[in-house]
């Protein structure tokens, strides 16, 4: 990625993981395209950090993806640098008490919306030579209990990252990061409540949730030329806890939780 200005889409970026990353490329001089539902903080994005625009998208309409896209590569005379689809949702419940509409509103905005934009961008990043970093989650890597639908999704994701990468490895990459317990709004119980923080951060070798500009760091690596070899992989920023089972510490208990960003 050099010469001229770079261009990057950060889905879901008004808000936690996706803020973080519009910052961090910001930052490293890219102009960031930012795709957010939420317009009063896309206006706060765009007061607030340099070369960033705002562009208010429904990931769940192809219409929205087509004019984020059409602007990105308006920006960069037909190439795009960078896509960060970080755009999701989550939902805790049993599968037996899940239902269609759960599934299919998990799967529209957590997944699809991945093929949709990258399927966007496609051309626009093959003339950038660019690269995809998508945001999955450690409930992607190993089963989740009251997760079924979220944890699908974000398997999805790494699955897709990996077999885009076989397609197009020659000239974009593609790979995808997994946050653990991530202090945003997704978090926001856990952040709140003394005894389930201290009971979550019990099971993560690092001893706390970590910060979402610990995940953007990732995410610039991946998309900058010094992550240039490495293509398909799918990175846990998690402190350390999937990295296998910890004793539980005398009088810690486990509470529900949400693990994702």
């Amino acid at each position: 990625m050099t010469g001229g200005a770079r261009v990057a889409v950060v889905t879901g970026g008004a808000n936690g993981i996706g803020l973080a990353c519009v910052r961090r490329l910001s930052d490293d001089g890219f102009t960031v395209v930012v795709a957010d539902t939420d317009a009063e903080a896309g206006v706060r994005v765009t007061a607030e950090i340099p070369r960033a625009e705002f562009v208010a998208c429904d990931v769940r309409v192809r219409q929205d993806i087509d004019r984020v896209a059409g602007t990105a590569l308006e920006i960069g005379r037909g190439r795009l640098h960078a896509l960060v689809n970080n755009a999701g949702q989550t939902a805790r419940v049993r599968f037996a008490d899940s239902d269609e509409t759960t599934w299919r509103r998990l799967d529209v905005v957590n997944l699809h919306s991945v093929f949709s934009f990258t399927h966007a961008c496609l051309a626009g990043l093959t003339a950038g030579r660019g690269s995809v970093v998508s945001v999955a989650s450690v409930a992607g890597l190993v089963g989740a209990e009251d997760l079924s639908a979220y944890s699908s999704t974000k398997a999805g994701i790494i699955a897709l990252t990996r077999s885009l990468a076989l397609e197009h490895g020659e000239v974009i990459r593609f790979d995808a990061v997994c946050p653990g317990q991530i202090a945003t709004r997704m978090m926001a119980r856990v952040q709140t409540d003394d005894d389930l923080r201290t009971a979550v951060a019990a099971q993560i070798p690092a001893g706390r949730l970590g910060r979402p500009e610990e995940v953007a760091d990732v995410v610039a690596w991946l998309l900058s030329d010094g992550a240039g070899y490495v293509n398909g992989v799918a990175i846990a920023v998690d402190g350390g806890e999937s990295a296998g089972f910890r004793r539980l510490k005398p009088g810690v208990a486990l509470h529900d939780h949400t693990p994702a960003r």
